[in-house]
């Protein structure tokens, strides 16, 4: 399997992420998240908007990793903004985390649909 392929079967698997961030002065911070995968893109949202701590330091640098065990699946990320693009991450949100209604209602809201990120896989 290629490493693009198992870091997208990895986001599209498992239900709680890591998401390794780097702040400023070098230490790596991981996040447990969400993630879905549409069409074989992946993608992952904040909620808590641009003052989110690992939000900011994803944008700032455009550049983390997923850990799975000892694999660390290194991404870059874009900014979706397509309406359809979000509308088929929303449908992605609700299928994979309909078991858990009051955090999947806040990751689909209008502030969370505008921290959407596109994860492109590295390697």
């Amino acid at each position: 399997m290629s490493q693009r392929s198992a870091a997208v079967e990895h986001l599209d698997r498992t239900g709680v992420v890591h998401l390794a961030t780097t702040t400023d002065d070098g230490r790596e911070v991981v996040t447990l998240i969400w993630a879905v995968v549409v069409d074989g893109v992946p993608y992952i949202r904040n909620g808590h908007g641009a003052a989110s701590k690992w939000y900011g330091r994803l944008t700032r640098s455009r550049a983390g990793a997923f850990l799975d065990g000892e694999t660390r699946h290194r991404v870059r990320v874009e900014h979706a903004t397509d309406e359809a693009e979000l509308a088929g991450v929303d449908a992605a949100y609700r299928a994979k985390y309909a078991d858990d209604p009051d955090s999947l209602a806040f990751v689909v809201a209008p502030e969370a649909r505008r921290h959407t990120l596109r994860v492109v896989p590295e390697g």
